[in-house]
C-alpha cells in the first residue's frame, strides 16, 4: 500500500453509473471506508465492477479490452427497459477536483462508440473542460503548448490514458491515480494452481498469480503478509515461495504447527489460501490507492473476522477501502455508521443504494440501545 491515499491526497469521492449491469441509475458518495451490504444479486459487485472497468481502461489504454473481458457491450448493459448506452462518471478530489465522464454508445450487438470528457470541478472555480473525445477524435489541454492538442486515435481507445502521456496535461494525476486501484475476489480453486500470467505486475483479481506475487515480495513484506494471515486464521507459521526448475512457473509451500513436512499450495485450506491472498492485496501491493474486496467473510470462520476487521481499519488510513458483504457482523466489527451503504434490488429501477443521512444519530441510538451496527441494520435498516 502507499503511504497515503495519494501524494496530493486524491481520492474517489463519488461514482455515478447509468445502465451498467444492474445499475440503471446509481450515484454513491464514498468515504475512506465503504461497506456495501445487501442480498445476493442486489448489485454490490456491479458497483465495484464499474470502478474496475474504469481502472482497466486506463491500465490497458483501451475500452475495447475491458468491454470484451466482460462478454461484450450487450452483456454489460442494463437488461430492463431499453438502453443503448452506458455512462460512468467518477469525481476525484484532491488539491483540485476532477470529473471523468465516459459514455459507451452501442452501435450493434458487438460494436460501440466511446465519448469521454474530463473537467476541472475545483470548488470556487467555474468548471473547466480539459479533455473531450468522441470516437477517437478530440483534444486535450496542454500546459506546455499553452493550447489544445488534437487527439486522433482508434475509436475505442481511452482518451484520458492518451492525454496523460503529456506530462503537462492538468488531469494527468487522475489517470495515474485510477491506474493504482486494485480489486480482489480470490478463488480457492484458482489459488491452488500455479498460473502463468506474464507482465501482470500485480496480484490478479482472482489470485491466479499468488505464487509469483509472493515470490516477488521483499522478505520483510512477505513476513508481514504471513504474520497478518496468521493473526486471522492461525496459519501459516512460514511461507516459502518457489520457482519451478524451468523457471517458468511459481508456487509456494507453507509451514504449519505440529507438521514435519510442509504443505504444498495445492493442499492449503480454502480459508487460509483466500486470507493469504487478501493480506497480499492489503500489504503486498506497492502504491495501491484504492482497494475493493468482495465478501471477505467467505471461507472464514466468523470468529476470525475480528482480526480481519482490525486490518481493514488499519488499511483505510492509507487507502480507500470498498468492501462488499452479506455479513452484519462485519458492520459490528468495523463500527462506522457513515461507512454503511445498503444495496437493494428493485424490479423496475434496478439497484438502489441507501446511506445514513445522520450517522451521529445512529451512533447515539446504538449507545442507548446497546445494539451493534449489524443488529441495527437488520432491525431498522439504514436510510429509513
Amino acid at each position: 500500500m502507499s503511504s497515503d491515499n495519494d501524494e496530493q491526497g486524491m481520492r474517489l469521492s463519488r461514482i455515478s453509473v447509468r445502465n451498467f449491469r444492474s445499475l440503471r441509475d446509481v450515484s454513491v458518495d464514498l468515504n475512506d471506508l465503504n461497506l456495501f451490504i445487501g442480498a445476493n444479486a442486489s448489485g454490490k459487485s456491479a458497483i465495484l465492477d464499474a470502478l474496475r472497468f474504469l481502472s482497466e481502461a486506463i491500465k490497458t489504454r483501451s475500452f475495447r479490452i475491458a468491454v470484451n473481458s466482460r462478454g461484450g457491450i450487450l452483456n454489460m448493459e442494463w437488461k430492463g427497459q431499453g438502453a443503448n448506452e452506458i455512462e460512468l462518471t467518477a469525481v476525484l478530489a484532491g488539491q483540485r477536483t476532477f470529473e471523468w465522464n465516459v459514455r459507451l454508445i452501442r452501435k450493434s450487438r458487438h460494436d460501440f462508440d466511446v465519448q469521454e470528457r474530463v473537467r476541472d470541478m475545483t470548488p470556487g472555480n467555474p468548471p473547466s473542460q480539459l479533455l473531450e473525445a468522441d470516437r477517437g477524435k478530440g483534444w486535450w489541454w496542454s500546459r506546455e503548448e499553452g493550447e489544445v492538442v488534437d487527439l486522433l486515435q482508434e475509436p475505442t481507445l481511452c482518451a484520458l490514458a492518451a492525454a496523460s502521456a503529456d506530462a503537462t496535461f492538468p488531469a494527468r494525476e487522475v489517470a495515474e491515480y485510477v491506474s493504482r486501484w486494485g480489486f480482489f475476489d480470490p478463488s480457492p480453486f484458482l489459488l491452488r494452481r500455479d498460473w502463468s500470467l506474464p507482465d501482470l505486475g500485480s496480484l490478479d483479481v482472482y489470485g491466479r498469480n499468488l505464487g509469483e506475487t509472493l515470490y516477488s515480495l521483499p522478505g520483510n513484506t512477505l513476513d508481514h503478509v504471513v504474520q497478518a494471515t496468521r493473526s486471522v486464521v492461525g496459519l501459516p507459521t512460514r511461507v516459502e515461495p518457489r520457482m519451478t526448475e524451468d523457471q517458468e512457473r511459481f508456487y509456494f509451500v507453507q509451514h504449519e504447527p505440529g507438521l514435519i513436512h510442509t504443505v504444498h499450495q495445492m493442499g492449503v485450506s480454502s480459508g487460509t489460501l483466500r486470507m493469504l491472498a487478501l493480506m497480499t492485496a492489503l500489504y503486498g501491493q506497492t502504491g495501491t490507492a484504492l482497494i475493493g474486496i468482495e465478501e471477505p467473510e467467505n471461507y472464514v470462520h466468523p470468529s476470525a473476522l475480528y482480526a480481519f476487521a482490525e486490518h481493514l481499519a488499519h488499511a483505510k488510513e492509507s487507502v480507500e477501502v470498498l468492501i462488499t458483504t452479506h455479513s452484519p457482523l462485519m458492520l459490528d466489527l468495523l463500527d462506522d455508521p457513515s461507512a454503511v451503504i445498503v444495496v437493494k434490488r428493485d424490479d423496475v429501477f434496478g439497484t438502489v443504494v441507501q446511506t445514513e443521512d445522520n450517522p451521529e444519530a445512529v451512533r447515539k441510538a446504538l449507545e442507548v440501545s446497546g445494539f451493534g451496527l449489524g443488529q441495527y441494520h437488520e432491525t431498522k435498516g439504514f436510510g429509513a
